[in-house]
């Protein structure tokens, strides 16, 4: 199976790295697709952050990359807007993700606009009650929302987590009765997005990552070859009936001797 892969899509918090720290192996990963030509890109559904943020930080770690190495939800979700023909947006979001929208050349207008064409809300960390509201209005109004990510949690360093997009989302659907589509993996506009970055197709790419909601039913749904690393969120207690991932390695080191292996 791996001797086919030709591209690597990897999240990045719990599978390259756990807070400011690679996980053991990242490098050697980053060694072996670099002698078999392997094309490598990061994953993430983190909209509060941007992707100059990601190559920065991945850099400064010892894995050097341009902004275009990182794909993120942010970047899915404009252009998912722009398909469907809505410029001006009103955002629960943070400056990040603003400045994603804007890039594309949408708009992004402020608490006291009267009509917009789409609430957009991403992993807001700078939320603020008045935001709620201010979307809410325009929910009322009948305007459609979307949201950059399913991710319920972000998990932080200890065992600690925070409320992500899904979770700021679910408020707003229970208060005002809207519905959402999502964006980011496993959904169609985070492989639109991949497909666009690579020739690749099909079992050409692999997905590797650690949530089984987000990553691993991102693959498995599109029929990428699915890699479930064990260093992150997901241990092997987790897997139910559903969850069916073409490989489980403990780590990235581990699945690097395995392209190495497979390919020699």
């Amino acid at each position: 199976m791996l001797e086919q892969v030709k591209c690597l899509i990897l999240d990045l918090d719990g599978t390259v790295y756990l807070g400011d720290q690679l996980i053991p192996g990242a490098l050697r990963l980053r060694e072996v697709a670099q002698a078999y030509g392997i094309d490598v890109f990061f994953l993430t559904n983190n909209s509060s952050r941007s992707r100059s943020y990601y190559s920065e930080k991945l850099t400064r770690m010892g894995w050097p990359v341009g902004p275009g190495g990182v794909l993120s939800s942010s970047q899915a979700t404009a252009i998912a807007l722009k398909s469907r023909g809505y410029r001006r947006l009103y955002v629960v979001g943070t400056e990040s993700l603003v400045d994603e929208l804007t890039a594309y050349g949408l708009t992004v207008c402020g608490d006291q606009e009267e009509h917009v064409d789409c609430v957009v809300v991403g992993f807001d960390t700078s939320l603020v009650y008045d935001r709620l509201r201010a979307a809410g209005r325009h929910l009322q109004r009948g305007t459609p929302m979307i949201s950059t990510n399913p991710d319920r949690v972000c998990p932080l360093e200890g065992g600690e987590f925070i409320p992500d997009c899904a979770a700021i989302t679910a408020c707003l659907e229970t208060a005002y009765g809207a519905t959402t589509e999502y964006i980011g993996k496993p959904e169609r506009g985070m492989l639109d997005l991949v497909e666009a970055n690579t020739p690749c197709r099909g079992k050409q790419i692999a997905m590797v990552g650690d949530r089984l909601y987000t990553d691993i039913r991102f693959g498995s749904r599109w029929g990428l070859v699915s890699v479930l690393t064990l260093s992150g969120e997901t241990s092997l207690a987790d897997l139910g009936p559903d969850d069916r991932p073409d490989l489980i390695v403990e780590d990235v080191g581990q699945l690097a001797e395995m392209i190495d292996h497979a390919r020699s």
